[in-house]
């Protein structure tokens, strides 16, 4: 019987020992390892875009408006081009083009 582990599986194993070792090389101080992620929507005017599990993420309203607001807190935000907020709850999280946007999500980095 051959419990040899599959390709993909080993593959990944190695992909993170070696950002591991990175991080801890010193890498993450200096600027050279940024495992940040971001991304950029278009939003139509009226329509929502709907983020699960943000908290931590950055919204950064690069064209138009965006109102944002999220399950369970009164607090609602309204951001213009170049204006930016950073979600600081794990509840779902709706962002609604107020007219036509785009918006950049930035994810936080993932840690080692």
């Amino acid at each position: 019987m051959n419990l040899a582990m599959p390709a993909a599986i080993h593959h990944d194993r190695l992909i993170g020992r070696w950002l591991r070792s990175k991080a801890s090389s010193g890498a993450r101080q200096t600027g050279q390892f940024n495992c940040m992620r971001s991304n950029v929507q278009a939003i139509a005017r009226d329509k929502i875009l709907d983020i699960h599990q943000a908290l931590d993420v950055t919204v950064e309203c690069l064209e138009g408006s965006v109102w944002i607001t999220l399950d369970g807190n009164m607090r609602d935000v309204i951001l213009e081009a170049g204006q930016s907020f950073k979600i600081d709850r794990k509840q779902r999280t709706l962002i609604q083009a107020l007219d036509t946007a785009r918006v950049r999500l930035i994810h936080p980095p993932f840690s080692l």
